[in-house]
């Protein structure tokens, strides 16, 4: 009976973008979720009584062609596009990030006299080195020594090895001059990283936007992708779950069948190659091609044993490091603060519908990301946050607000003892307490609220070391090396069997990229298959 021509594994959004694929294009096919529900992090999860809404907090990173392609906009996707799209306190100033640079440049040259032109060279640098390198977000990625070869251009050159070689913290010290301007890059790249900026190639995240500039070409100035900060999409109305909810419709409209609580156990290979999948429940799945979305050290470690593809490639992928910080904050409160430090004139409520940061200088990001790498907690939070209920006021039925917030560098194993009760309270009203300097009197409204820490963000979603990026990404891990050199690429020596989700490239956070591009690879083996049958 559970005959297909797809499976796949996980049901995360980058699942949920392959199997919509696979369904448009006539397949018969199947999703298996561990979980309850469906989309991971981004799937809508309750924190608290009757509050429903996603982990996720990065707005603007959705491919635009998975919401173009699978017609997402029909099944109830919608944006508010946000102007400013991030603010964040600077010694009791807030930058705002308008959409209008001239507004972004008057303030980066309040924190230094002609910082904006250092700072618009450095995103031109990037810009023209994405170009050069010819790296499409939208295929399989060439390996570092492929990328090397390409660069002529003795600035090229220059700046390749100040990203790919360099550490971000000389990368920014040696083009900008102010703290503030810093930090805004810093925290960008950085993100979800449990690697200080000191560390080689911590840079590299400042190129994804770059690249995905360079795959689409000439465009408007206003294009998403062609915003230097992210969170220009826009916010998807309904939080970030909405995006889950179009995607799920998509899928059963193409007939995709979508199981939860059905772990897969194994994957079932032989001579010819993949022949399906069987379920902790016994259940069987056959079918002749198989996507993987689920985080490879999982797949590798639990559900792959060593004559699927040898016993090195194994051993090499379960080895890789997951090291993850996320800890998450959810609080209910009877109304919203204000935003300390605004300028003059700005409309409050357009701010607080924006995705708001909360940081460090790149010496205090150290300091946090060494202490948590030694297990010890973090003094100072890095936290990106959301005010979803202004965008989706149905969250809550009493009229009150919740404020999602990610907040990194908790230590997934600290080092004088387990996480516990008492732990996860202190850290997370250390990270409320930090959300003051921004939003004075948020302690005083709270009504009501919730704490994850690392362990319980891990068990909740199945990500290994509570990694949400599904490993680091840095340049030994990402191009042709991400998850390995052998299963790079989408296609693996397994026939029929394929990777797709954020340990694979372009790597993490939500764009459904690498889901689009595992089905293009499916879609395009099959088709060469079809023109060599007789």
């Amino acid at each position: 009976m559970n005959r297909y021509d797809a499976v796949i594994v996980g049901g995360g959004h980058n699942g949920l973008v392959a199997a919509a694929y696979l369904g448009r294009a006539g397949l018969r096919v199947a999703v298996l979720e561990a979980r309850p529900q469906l989309g991971g992090p981004c799937g809508g999860y309750e924190f608290l009584p009757g509050r429903r809404l996603s982990f996720t907090n990065s707005p603007g990173s959705l491919n635009p062609a998975v919401v173009t392609e699978l017609g997402l906009a029909g099944h109830g996707l919608r944006f508010v596009r946000a102007d400013p799209t991030v603010v964040q306190q600077f010694g009791g100033r807030s930058f705002l990030g308008w959409r209008d640079p001239a507004r972004v440049d008057a303030q980066l040259d309040a924190f230094a006299p002609g910082e904006a032109d250092r700072y618009r060279a450095l995103i031109s640098g990037l810009e023209r080195l994405g170009a050069s390198l010819r790296v499409s977000l939208d295929a399989a990625p060439p390996t570092l020594d492929v990328l090397r070869e390409r660069l002529t251009d003795p600035a090229d050159k220059a700046l390749f090895a100040e990203v790919f070689d360099g550490s971000l913290t000389d990368l920014l010290d040696g083009h900008l001059r102010s703290d503030q301007a810093k930090t805004l890059l810093a925290m960008l790249a950085l993100n979800a990283h449990l690697v200080p900026p000191s560390a080689p190639g911590t840079a590299v995240g400042l190129m994804m936007r770059p690249f995905a500039l360079a795959a689409a070409g000439a465009g408007r100035p206003a294009d998403a992708e062609r915003v230097a900060l992210r969170g220009s999409t826009g916010l998807p109305v309904g939080s970030m779950s909405a995006i889950i909810d179009a995607l799920a419709s998509s899928c059963r409209a193409h007939g995709v069948e979508l199981r939860t609580s059905a772990p897969v156990d194994r994957v079932l290979h032989g001579p010819d190659g993949v022949r399906g999948v069987v379920t902790v429940s016994g259940e069987e799945f056959t079918a002749p091609r198989v996507i993987s979305a689920v985080n490879p050290v999982h797949l590798f470690r639990d559900l792959l044993d060593d004559t699927a593809m040898g016993a090195t490639v194994r051993d090499e992928i379960t080895a890789t490091p997951m090291r993850g910080s996320a800890f998450k904050v959810v609080l209910e409160v009877d109304s919203l603060p204000g935003y300390a430090g605004l300028p003059d004139g700005t409309d409050p409520d357009r701010v607080r519908a924006c995705q708001f940061r909360v940081g460090a200088p790149l010496d205090g990001i150290e300091e946090s990301v060494t202490a948590a790498l030694a297990g010890r907690v973090a003094g100072r939070p890095l936290m990106w946050g959301l005010v979803p209920t202004l965008t989706s006021p149905g969250l809550t039925p009493r009229g009150t607000h919740l404020i999602s917030v990610n907040a990194w560098h908790a230590p997934h194993t600290p080092h004088d003892g387990p996480w516990d009760t008492t732990r996860t309270e202190e850290f997370g009203r250390a990270c409320v307490a930090a959300l003051a300097a921004l939003m004075p009197g948020i302690a005083d409204r709270i009504v009501a609220h919730r704490f994850m820490n690392p362990v319980e963000i891990e068990n909740e979603l199945g990500l290994p070391g509570s990694n949400i990026t599904h490993g680091d990404m840095l340049p030994v891990n990402l191009f042709g090396a991400r998850p390995h050199p052998a299963v790079a690429g989408y296609r693996t020596p397994l026939t029929g069997f394929y990777l797709s989700g954020s340990g694979t490239w372009p790597g993490g956070y939500v764009t459904g990229t690498p889901g689009r591009n595992a089905a293009t690879a499916v879609l395009t083996d099959l088709h060469d298959e079809q023109r060599r049958t007789p």
